[in-house]
């Protein structure tokens, strides 16, 4: 969790929904890395303690990793905040936000408390999981049996990140041994039929990913072209649309993993599994999921990596709507 110190309401929140859904009905007893680019207050630190049932490592963000890369122009990013403030896109006025995104896209790996770390399991402030997750529900297990390199939930934006497509093209013509084949990986879900780029990514709030895939010599080259370019500050470039678009230019299809069994809710954002079974321990309504409004990518992209998921959606569909009649 990357985390403040005003927010640890929202943070003991959380963690309290995780260890609730997760860590008690599986005997888990997972560390918890905390980073903040404050110090941790004493507070912070006592009552985190009180909620967390495994050990918890506070981290400080180092400060040449969440401020103004030396390449930056930061007049040129005062006026991109103006601008942005002006045509009211989200979250537009913070440089933190700013500072943040780039720091989950391609930095917080390298802390020293990753140093012994295979997979990492990213928990926002605020969010709460709404479905048990019992013994064989291990995420980090199910990540480690099936080798998968990423597992993810999804969501569709497109106001922050409307240079970061153009970037990501010039690198692969720059770099194409380093592409995946296009029909191997989820590249085509990234595409609109008129080979155009679509705005879809992986919402990154709820993430589990194998650190080695952000330590590769592939995604580190492509993150620090994209810092080079300056779009995380001359627009706001999110690390989901960032590692979205690395996901399918480095991995195969079967790397990546969609996680259906976990109820989540954060923000406006809602995933609530469409199995009856799951959903007798779920307190989600099914009729909300994200998945079924019409900005949401996630049907294109089960396609790809699990078609089995669809049948099974369909199966769930047709049994609900047989109780109506």
């Amino acid at each position: 969790m990357i985390v403040k110190n005003e927010e640890l309401q929202a943070a003991r929140s959380a963690i309290r929904s995780v260890e609730d859904r997760f860590n008690s009905h599986n005997n888990a007893s997972y560390p918890w890395v905390l980073l903040n680019s404050q110090h941790f207050t004493y507070d912070f630190k006592k009552y985190i303690g009180k909620v967390a049932s495994g050990k918890v490592y506070f981290g400080q963000i180092d400060l040449e990793a969440f401020t103004y890369p030396e390449w930056i122009d930061v007049k040129r990013t005062e006026n991109a905040i103006r601008r942005m403030i002006y045509l009211r896109v989200k979250k537009s006025h913070s440089l933190y936000e700013r500072q943040e995104m780039r720091y989950k896209a391609g930095l917080f790996q390298h802390h020293s408390l990753f140093n012994t770390v295979d997979y990492a399991w990213r928990v926002e402030p605020g969010s709460e999981y709404t479905c048990n997750m019992f013994q064989g529900d291990d995420p980090f297990q199910i990540m480690k049996a099936n080798n998968k390199k990423i597992g993810k939930l999804q969501h569709h934006d497109s106001a922050t990140s409307f240079s970061l497509w153009p970037a990501s093209l010039e690198f692969m013509r720059m770099n194409p041994q380093l592409i995946t084949q296009a029909d191997s990986s989820i590249m085509p879900w990234l595409l609109t039929k008129e080979r155009e780029y679509n705005f879809c990514y992986m919402w990154p709030d709820f993430e589990i990913v194998d650190l080695a895939f952000l330590k590769s010599e592939e995604y580190l080259s492509f993150f620090h072209y994209l810092d080079l370019v300056g779009g995380f500050f001359y627009e706001r470039w999110g690390d989901g649309p960032v590692r979205s678009i690395a996901a399918a230019m480095f991995l195969n299809k079967k790397d990546v993993h969609f996680f259906n069994e976990i109820g989540y809710s954060h923000s406006s954002i809602q995933h609530c599994p469409l199995n009856q079974a799951l959903l007798e321990t779920c307190s989600c309504d099914y009729k909300n999921n994200h998945n079924f409004r019409s900005e949401s990518c996630t049907m294109n992209l089960l396609k790809l990596v699990s078609p089995q998921s669809i049948d099974d959606m369909v199966e769930f569909a047709r049994a609900k709507m047989g109780e109506l009649f």
